[in-house]
């Protein structure tokens, strides 16, 4: 009897861990590449420079709304290694990127920060009175930067030297950002919606996805989303959204992620696991 109850509890852990090894399988459409957590903490965004092929990482360094002044930005290879430790220091809670003509934007609690980064120095920095926790920045071929607030009411534009108030938000504050032009991608706490730049109303892109923080665009009307909750999809419109990877299961967060359109690959950001993996997209 006890070894026919000691079978029974061991069959039972090993379908248990079985399940648990499933939770954070990688679809076979990604292929993953490396991790490093070398220099890195709190990792919330990552942005490739294609002029230069290096990727930027900032670094929370563990309060993501205080101001403390002990977040970093890292520089790196395309293969993960650290090229520049504390690239940039002396910022509170970095979080979202941007490139524009030789300029690295980054949200930083209440302002966006401007960088010059040949010459790696913050030039300037951009406030507004209603900005409570700005979050991402998506900035267009022609020249418009834009600003989430992740507990605001509103969605931000840096225009003429200036942060201002583009819009109210509809359906609560918005997260990440993609940009088309005409339109805003915008992620909030359970769909990624549409802000129409010339009306300024917003419509439901594709909802029940989470609490999104990160959008990139692939091509083709075709989309990667982050969760909150470790999770990342595909997603289409009017079509199910495609999971690729999971690390909930592992209590690994998924936070602003990036992606390499040339190369075909995506960053992603852990957040308290203090880490960034890099995965190679394969064409369907």
């Amino acid at each position: 009897m006890k070894k026919t109850i000691y079978l029974l509890f061991l069959v039972c852990f090993v379908i248990t861990l079985k399940v648990n090894a499933q939770e954070s399988i990688v679809s076979d459409r990604l292929e993953k590449l490396w991790e490093t957590t070398a220099g890195l903490r709190t990792t919330e965004s990552v942005l490739y420079d294609p002029t230069e092929q290096v990727i930027f990482v900032s670094s929370i360094n563990e309060k993501p709304w205080e101001k403390d002044k002990n977040g970093y930005i890292t520089r790196h290879n395309t293969d993960g290694k650290i090229l520049n430790y504390e690239w940039i220091k002396e910022l509170s809670a970095p979080k979202g990127m941007g490139l524009l003509q030789g300029k690295l934007y980054v949200t930083d609690i209440d302002e966006v920060v401007e960088i010059d980064i040949e010459k790696a120095k913050i030039n300037q920095r951009f406030k507004h009175p209603r900005a409570i926790n700005l979050n991402d920045i998506a900035v267009g071929a022609d020249g418009r930067i834009f600003v989430s607030d992740s507990k605001g009411e509103f969605i931000f534009e840096i225009s003429n030297g200036v942060l201002d108030i583009l819009t109210e938000t509809d359906g609560g504050p918005v997260n990440g950002l993609f940009y088309e032009t005409g339109r805003l991608l915008c992620g909030q706490d359970n769909r990624v919606a549409v802000l129409d730049l010339n009306t300024k109303t917003m419509s439901t892109f594709i909802d029940d996805t989470g609490p999104i923080d990160g959008i990139k665009g692939v091509g083709d009307s075709t989309y990667l989303i982050s969760d909150w909750t470790g999770k990342v999809h595909l997603i289409q419109k009017d079509k199910p959204k495609e999971l690729l990877l999971d690390l909930s299961g592992e209590n690994i967060n998924a936070a602003d992620i990036e992606y390499n359109p040339y190369d075909r690959v995506l960053y992603v950001p852990t957040f308290f696991n203090n880490s960034v993996a890099a995965y190679k997209l394969k064409e369907q």
